[in-house]
């Protein structure tokens, strides 16, 4: 009996080889296929003014409020969060400058009208700014801006209620 043959071993580290093939068959491609060239359309007449190559029509194109941007609820949403930070800043403003009213004012009538017109003041802007904010969210587009205006006025709004509840209660009790 004769032992079947072997390809004798490879050194370590070494990649394997494939074993050499005695006949080679040489390899058929199969010809490549001829498709047809694409066929060229001429332009329709609502595209007749465009660069080759455009693929959307012009803004023009689009009858009534499509044409207009998407950014409309971008920009109301925007404004109202400025319009926030301005009751923010007007709040701050009374806060700050109620002891200089205190020192000025000698009577109290005086420094509850000051509180109550800066205050005021603070209350129409913010429920303003809630209101944009809230129509704002109601528009396609980017809402942050809007939420942090809700966020913002909101937290105001409660505050000055609150406030002159609390002053309402305190008065009536010890009236």
């Amino acid at each position: 009996m004769s032992e079947p043959q072997q390809p004798p071993a490879q050194p370590y580290g070494t990649p394997p080889h494939p074993a050499p093939q005695q006949h080679p068959a040489p390899q058929q491609y199969p010809a490549p296929q001829q498709y047809p060239a694409p066929q060229q359309h001429p332009a329709p007449q609502q595209f007749a003014g465009q660069p080759y190559g455009s693929q959307h029509p012009p803004a023009s194109a689009y009858p009534g409020p499509a044409a207009a941007s998407p950014s409309r609820g971008g920009s109301l949403g925007r404004l109202a969060f400025i319009i926030s930070l301005v009751a923010l800043g007007i709040g701050l403003l009374v806060t700050l400058s109620f002891p200089l009213v205190i020192r000025s004012f000698y009577d109290a009538s005086g420094i509850g009208a000051f509180s109550a017109i800066g205050n005021g003041l603070v209350l129409v802007v913010s429920v303003v700014a809630l209101i944009l904010g809230l129509m704002s969210m109601r528009r396609p587009g980017q809402q942050i801006l809007a939420g942090i205006a809700i966020g913002i006025s909101a937290s105001a709004i409660a505050g000055i209620v609150m406030s002159w509840l609390s002053n309402l209660a305190f008065a009536l009790a010890y009236n």
